[in-house]
């Protein structure tokens, strides 16, 4: 009896052992397999906030160059108004005053115009809460517009 004693003492122990054993391992697996899916969990975040910041950089430098060829263009149409603005007063020094009407009233449509251009370039310079495209459409639009009436 003993002997069986021991026997099933040993073999309970080694049970007892192999349960402990494999719980130890199951739990480690676990363990190791939560710590694996938090470091994807983190390196996703990772990634994401990456890929953010590369966005809004993007943006950010798209936003800018945008400004600078707007600018650009706005100082373009300035220069055109102001040299037709000088070529005007040569005209109406020389001109009749029935003449100097109509050429006076061209006159105020470009100071018109260029006062909007001053004005739109102080709107380039400030951060825009409305959307960046609608503005730059409607400030294309706008400089187009002047052209044609220019030329009319």
């Amino acid at each position: 009896m003993k002997k069986s004693t021991k026997l099933i003492t040993v073999i309970c122990a080694m049970g007892v052992f192999t349960l402990t054993s494999c719980s130890r391992n199951e739990k480690k697996e676990a363990a190791d397999d939560l710590q694996n899916a938090q470091e994807k969990v983190e390196d996703a975040a990772d990634n994401t906030a990456t890929a953010v910041k590369d966005a809004a950089n993007e943006t950010a430098d798209s936003i800018e160059e945008s400004r600078k060829e707007l600018k650009a263009k706005i100082e373009e149409r300035r220069d055109k108004i102001n040299d037709e603005l000088d070529e005007l007063d040569g005209k109406i020094k020389k001109a009749t005053s029935k003449e100097k009407t109509k050429l006076e009233v061209r006159r105020e449509k470009l100071k018109s115009n260029l006062n909007e251009l001053d004005n739109d370039m102080t709107e380039i310079g400030k951060d825009i809460k409305r959307d960046w495209k609608q503005f730059k459409r409607d400030l294309n639009d706008k400089i187009d517009n002047m052209q044609e009436k220019i030329e009319e």
